[in-house]
């Protein structure tokens, strides 16, 4: 591994001068810090970031623990956003995927605890309570996409009730009053507030929901759920008072809206308006037309929870706020007012 003395020697400079350049100190020279900077590149340095937490007894490396979302479609932006915030000040993320396996997370909070790392985030794949293993960790843990069950963690979620607001506000502005709704699984935190939204919206408008037309869209325990939104979306959209307007509990739903709208020749959106939630590009951006929806907000979540993570050490042991990430409408060519 090339070294600072390495570097002073060939840039004809003093090690300590390397050093500041590597830390950014602004003070140095711009033409002997462009001359050394020259010198790291060619001799490809690479900073010894442990041996700096030696020192200084600090770690520019912060840990990403998480039990699927870095293998997950999506949610990954979780982490592209927290990179991104730690990119800013040129600090690192060290990601550990569990599987949802005990043992290999508690191995992994030993190697956490090993590279010293500064604070670690911890994202789960879909927005639930969670109760976070007996790390003996000392170092700020803020949870993202999951809030801590026993409120004692700083904890980043989605809004999903101001979503399933927002679903219905956008149908609602578009004057449409017989809506019909196809949620997820009703074991899932997001189904009861994306519910509650919906009908919080309703009632702002001074309008009553029509509960008989909230059907489910999915069926099973959660992570063996099976897709029932194709038969469910036929038989509503098949009754003489059908809704003018589906809201769906997420795009896959929408997805079986779509198909089941063409098994009975409606038209998208002239006959029906379909609204998702989570905004998966590869569904919304790619159906024809494609799919107004509403976004999980998984890359401004783990932006908020690395600035999170910051604030946390400069609060006590009993900081856990539980912060709310809107929901935005991301509107495409899947709905339109009512004639």
């Amino acid at each position: 591994m090339v070294t600072l003395r390495e570097v002073a020697e060939r840039a004809g400079v003093s090690i300590k001068t390397v050093s500041r350049i590597v830390n950014g100190d602004p003070a140095v020279n711009a033409k002997t810090r462009i001359a050394v900077q020259h010198h790291l590149e060619s001799l490809n340095y690479v900073p010894n970031h442990a041996a700096r937490m030696m020192r200084g007894g600090s770690s520019s490396v912060f840990g990403f623990m998480t039990d699927a979302v870095a293998t997950t479609p999506y949610s990954v932006d979780i982490v592209r956003g927290a990179q991104a915030a730690l990119n800013e000040k040129n600090q690192t993320l060290l990601i550990a995927n569990t599987d949802g396996d005990e043992k290999l997370e508690k191995e992994y909070w030993r190697m956490f605890r090993a590279h010293r790392v500064a604070g670690v985030i911890y994202a789960s794949m879909f927005h639930r309570p969670h109760i976070v293993g007996q790390p003996d960790f000392k170092d700020p843990i803020v949870l993202a996409n999951c809030f801590a069950a026993l409120g004692d963690k700083p904890s980043l979620i989605p809004d999903d009730e101001g979503g399933g607001y927002a679903q219905a506000e956008y149908l609602l502005k578009l004057g449409h009053r017989r809506i019909g709704v196809l949620t997820l699984i009703p074991d899932i935190v997001a189904t009861t507030l994306r519910g509650a939204g919906i009908r919080q919206a309703f009632r702002d408008a001074g309008l009553s929901f029509d509960e008989s037309l909230e059907q489910r869209g999915m069926d099973g325990p959660v992570h063996f759920e099976r897709m029932i939104a194709f038969d469910a979306a036929v038989k509503m959209l098949s009754a003489k008072d059908r809704p003018s307007a589906i809201i769906c509990g997420n795009d896959q739903v929408a997805l079986q809206v779509y198909s089941a709208a063409a098994h009975l020749d409606l038209h998208i959106p002239r006959d029906l308006s379909v609204i998702g939630f989570d905004d998966q590009k590869v569904i919304s951006e790619n159906l024809r037309p494609s799919l107004t929806t509403v976004a999980l907000p998984y890359f401004e979540i783990g932006r908020q929870a690395v600035e999170t993570m910051r604030e946390a050490k400069q609060n006590d042991a009993n900081w856990a706020p539980k912060i709310l990430v809107p929901c935005p409408v991301v509107e495409r060519e899947s709905c339109c007012a009512i004639s």
